[in-house]
């Protein structure tokens, strides 16, 4: 065990499972004393194991590698603590789960679904209570009103314009989100050897974490990904620096991150706003990409590849895609369009039954 001084913060390392392992870096030496005491805690696998007894061994044993993820965890965890902590592990049922992650803010309840899903898996507990809550889906994204080719085009021209000397790179860096779909972490840890534009194609293996660092994609999974026609025209929009291998650089040159990002993207989305759009965020740019690939007839499976998601387009049927409903029937009508050189005409058919119904 040891706790190490890093600058105005504190380190802990704990030897576990035959190795050591680095738990995070903490704002106080007393906090970072809790953590290397829960780090000592024996795994507990009766069915007296309390849920904060559970609690402090997960946050520790299973802890996940991005340090924003377990400063995530952390606060979300103490709030668990503190309402159902001396509860047995065993004890929480589906009603009692329901009645507490109606209350909660949802970040706890998905943090409560992931530290049950760990006990189950590893025979802890018998089920997991937090699953299949059919909660009520939060207002946002599945209620979102994506943006429309025309739109992105026209954000990218008032990128150009409100950014002066730099206005290239920012209306490359619209273009390229809305239509490769990258998260902003992604996009902004994207390196010009990741690109193969002879086959129109780049591989995601990287993105930033809260504090600047380099970690894998959301998922842990490197993708490869299509790269659209207006994503390579963006790319010819950006000058190639020979002193870093990133893509996209923020004004002053440096690589971007996500603070950087949301200084740029500020003055562009309240310049939308001036001119009558809605409030904009940068994420939404990938939702116009689920959009406008459903649009083109493909499916939610084929677009979950593209944005990286491993449900098979669960999320893209529920959150991600919201297509035009026109044109989901022109497409529906061009289905069957074919039947109709091998038929009667539509004409025809509605005259029989105009005249069956008469």
């Amino acid at each position: 065990m040891a706790i190490i001084k890093r600058g105005d913060k504190y380190g802990v390392r704990v030897w576990v499972d035959g190795r050591h392992r680095w738990l995070g870096t903490f704002d106080t030496r007393t906090e970072a004393k809790r953590v290397e005491a829960d780090a000592t805690i024996a795994p507990v696998t009766s069915s007296s194991t309390t849920v904060e007894q559970w609690a402090r061994i997960w946050l520790t044993r299973y802890a996940r590698p991005a340090a924003a993820t377990q400063r995530t965890y952390r606060y979300a965890v103490e709030q668990v603590i503190r309402d159902i902590g001396d509860v047995r592990l065993a004890a929480v049922d589906r009603p009692m789960a329901k009645l507490w992650a109606n209350e909660w803010p949802r970040n706890t309840t998905r943090t409560a679904r992931t530290m049950w899903a760990d006990a189950l898996r590893d025979g802890v507990c018998q089920h997991n209570p937090f699953t299949s809550l059919r909660l009520e889906t939060p207002k946002g994204r599945k209620d979102l009103i994506a943006l429309t080719e025309p739109e992105i085009d026209k954000l990218a021209k008032l990128a150009r314009e409100q950014s002066g000397d730099y206005g290239d790179e920012m209306a490359a860096i619209v273009l390229f989100a809305a239509y490769t779909g990258v998260r902003p972490g992604e996009l902004s840890a994207l390196q010009w050897p990741d690109l193969d534009p002879a086959n129109r194609e780049a591989t995601i293996s990287r993105a930033l974490d809260g504090q600047g660092g380099i970690k894998a994609p959301k998922n842990g999974l490197a993708r490869t990904i299509i790269l659209p026609p207006r994503a390579l025209e963006a790319l010819g929009m950006v000058a190639r620096r020979t002193d870093s291998p990133y893509v996209f650089h923020s004004p002053r040159g440096r690589p971007l991150n996500k603070g950087s990002l949301s200084y740029l993207w500020r003055p562009l989305a309240a310049a939308w706003r001036s001119k009558g759009g809605r409030d904009l965020d940068m994420y939404e740019l990938r939702h116009a990409c689920a959009t406008l690939m459903l649009e083109r007839g493909l499916t939610p499976a084929d677009v979950a590849v593209q944005l990286g998601h491993t449900d098979g387009g669960r999320l893209v049927q529920i959150l991600y895609g919201h297509p035009d409903e026109g044109n989901a029937r022109d497409r529906l009508k061009m289905a069957f369009a074919a039947d109709g050189h091998k038929h009667e005409t539509d004409a025809d058919r509605l005259g029989h039954i105009s005249d069956a119904t008469a």
